[in-house]
């Protein structure tokens, strides 16, 4: 038994609080973060269904983003700001600056991601032009797609 007061107690209580600093504190192998600025193609809204959000897996490693029913003022475009860290994948909608051509109201947004660093990410979708955000999980691989709604 080792005693309260002896030099093998401070050096285990040492060795143990060195241990748990360096497990909070420590680096996050996460990997580097790779950000992409991507404006969107606008057309008339076709859909009742507001606020879905969808990302379809390309055959050449590229991500098709489809949102529907994006509220605009006329002249108005939107960016989205796709930004990937290891399996974390962050998209933000912008309004963009004012374009010469007029659109509806509601118009359906599609735009193309490159390339993604991995194959399956947890994805959070934010709209910074209505408020609204989702989260959903993604496997970019197979043709395969997800989809979420919007919500406060």
């Amino acid at each position: 038994m080792i005693e309260i007061n002896s030099l093998e107690f401070y050096v285990i209580a040492f060795t143990v609080a060195m241990a748990l600093v360096a497990l909070f504190f420590g680096q996050d192998n996460r990997g580097e973060a790779t950000t992409e600025v991507t404006a969107l193609s606008l057309n008339p809204c076709v859909t009742d269904d507001a606020g879905l959000v969808m990302l379809q897996a390309q055959d050449d490693g590229s991500v098709l983003v489809l949102r529907n029913a994006i509220p605009l003022d006329e002249g108005d475009t939107v960016n989205i700001v796709v930004t990937a860290v290891g399996n974390k994948l962050t998209i933000v909608e912008k309004k963009g600056v004012q374009s010469r051509t007029a659109i509806d109201l509601l118009a359906d947004g599609t735009g193309m991601i490159s390339h993604l660093p991995a194959d399956r990410f947890h994805v959070r979708y934010e709209s910074e032009i209505t408020g609204q955000w989702a989260l959903f999980t993604f496997s970019n691989r197979d043709g395969r797609s997800a989809s979420s709604h919007l919500k406060f």
